[in-house]
């Protein structure tokens, strides 16, 4: 999810339900006994089979759509570096710009991920839950 999320961040979750979650959400979900946070980047289905179709900010396609039984719940809050960060439904152009950048290719992706490492940080966390 960068540059969304980065590795070391902390998310805060809250429970969701699929029908509250809307495009641009960031939601974690469960899926082969692994986590993932993937935004939100539509929904299918009826009210009985109701789905999210998820995508990561830094990877071309999308998911398989995530069924209610699999949702977790949505991102609240990221905290990073002693900083609470609320995440952007609406991603800016400098983070569609790195997400482009880390979705060519993984040499990009660890570029990203070493400068973000430089500015070092605390492990302290100041979100409420």
């Amino acid at each position: 999810m960068l540059p969304a999320i980065f590795p070391g961040d902390t998310l805060v979750i809250e429970p969701a339900r699929s029908e509250s979650v809307g495009q641009g959400d960031i939601v974690l979900f469960r899926r082969d006994g692994r986590l993932f946070a993937h935004r939100v980047s539509g929904k299918s289905g009826s009210a009985s089979d109701f789905q999210i179709v998820t995508q990561g900010d830094g990877m071309a396609s999308p998911d398989p759509p995530v069924s209610s039984s699999q949702l977790l719940g949505k991102v609240s809050f990221v905290e990073r570096d002693r900083r609470c960060l609320e995440p952007t439904r609406i991603p800016g152009l400098s983070m569609r710009a790195v997400s482009a950048l880390v979705r060519r290719s993984s040499w990009d992706a660890r570029a990203v991920v070493g400068v973000h490492k430089m500015g070092g940080g605390s492990q302290e966390a100041l979100c409420k839950r």
